[in-house]
């Protein structure tokens, strides 16, 4: 609980955003795929995002200057797009891992995880930022559990998609599971 004359704090993490009609395609295969699975708690579509930088517990005056540094670095990135590549479990969450796609004219393919380490480093030198251990990989959280399942489930066919835009979003613990509350959102413009 919030100490009287204690700044707020926010537990904030920036997102690309997906597609509506890729969200409809996930929500459609967790249904079909994982609903009535012991233990398995799909993720709301809602909630379906692909995780960039988690950035914890900050001042809420500090999200004006990261929604900024959010935009400054999207309007300089071209749009990335992605595939299902394969799913995939760790002890508490399953996912759909991605692999990013060359871009039309332009054999790179490197997008997405440029602008999520320029972010880093952009948050890392403004100290809000601690760097994870294990490298950053493009996936969507389809599921929590307490115990891995063990799932082979057939991945998705949802064919290639572009990210829809980046997001600074908010996520509230409940008992029932995280809730996110989108603060801002910029979209690409190349």
């Amino acid at each position: 609980m919030k100490r009287t004359g204690e700044p707020q704090r926010l537990r904030l993490f920036v997102a690309y955003r997906l597609p509506g009609a890729i969200v409809e395609g996930v929500a459609a295969w967790q249904r079909q795929t994982l609903a009535g699975v012991d233990g398995v708690r799909p993720t709301p579509r809602e909630s379906l995002h692909v995780t960039m930088v988690f950035l914890g517990s900050q001042p809420a005056a500090a999200v004006t200057d990261i929604a900024e540094t959010i935009r400054r670095r999207t309007d300089a990135a071209r749009r990335p797009s992605f595939q299902v590549w394969r799913y995939r479990e760790t002890p508490r969450v399953g996912m759909l891992a991605l692999s990013e796609l060359a871009l039309p004219g332009d054999g790179y393919a490197g997008r997405a995880n440029e602008l999520a380490g320029r972010l880093m480093l952009d948050f890392q030198a403004a100290g809000i930022y601690e760097p994870e251990k294990r490298d950053w990989k493009p996936h969507i959280t389809v599921a929590r559990f307490r115990a891995e399942p063990r799932l082979t489930p057939a991945i998705p066919a949802l064919g290639a998609f572009d990210a829809l835009d980046v997001a600074l979003y908010e996520s509230k613990l409940s008992p029932s599971g995280s809730v996110y509350a989108l603060l801002a959102s910029t979209p690409f413009t190349a």
